[in-house]
């Protein structure tokens, strides 16, 4: 086999280096021990850092990874995670995203301290910004940790109403309930 170099143009199933060389980074996968090819393109061959990539120009649907921004639904929260259908990439809202498109945020990612429980995070329903931890495995592991991330736009759970922010709670104007929530800075401002 000729050694595969920087630039060099391959296709899907390529055989790229050896896992004893080097380790795959995007567009690169390992079977059995040596590297292949995920896509069509051109390699990058990077010694210092002992990766070897294939950069594609396909314009397929966009890939997430690792400190990514998505924004997605909250569908189910249980004792210690909420589960999330992820629907937004940040940057890419015009395109669909590729499975796996649920995700999963986990009590010790909701926030910077400590939260008691995940029902007094998330509702099912609330709209959440979120970041990407892992998107290597399926549900992608998610974290609300930060003060842009959290829920962004969320109903009331007695009426469903939009509720609105008054200083760390969310009061429902239709129906006076007052809830609780793990919220972006920038709650109902429109930004993704």
């Amino acid at each position: 086999m000729a050694e595969i170099k920087t630039g060099d143009f391959v296709v899907p199933g390529d055989f790229l280096a050896t896992a004893e060389e080097f380790v795959p980074g995007d567009g690169a996968y390992e079977e059995g021990g040596e590297i292949y090819s995920s896509c069509t393109g051109v390699v990058l061959v990077d010694v210092q850092t002992k990766r070897i990539s294939v950069l594609s120009r396909a314009s397929g649907p966009p890939k997430l990874k690792l400190d990514d921004t998505v924004v997605g639904r909250v569908e189910d929260v249980r004792d210690q995670s909420a589960n999330v259908y992820i629907g937004v990439l940040r940057g890419h809202e015009n395109r669909e995203l590729p499975l796996p498109n649920m995700g999963t945020v986990h009590i010790s990612q909701v926030r910077a301290g400590y939260a008691k429980e995940m029902r007094g995070q998330f509702k099912p329903g609330d709209i959440i910004r979120a970041r990407v931890l892992n998107a290597r495995r399926a549900p992608v592991q998610l974290s609300t940790a930060g003060d842009d991330l959290g829920v962004i736009v969320a109903a009331c759970s007695r009426c469903r109403a939009p509720l609105e922010r008054e200083d760390s709670k969310l009061r429902c104007l239709e129906c006076g309930n007052v809830e609780v929530r793990k919220l972006a800075s920038d709650y109902r401002q429109g930004a993704l």
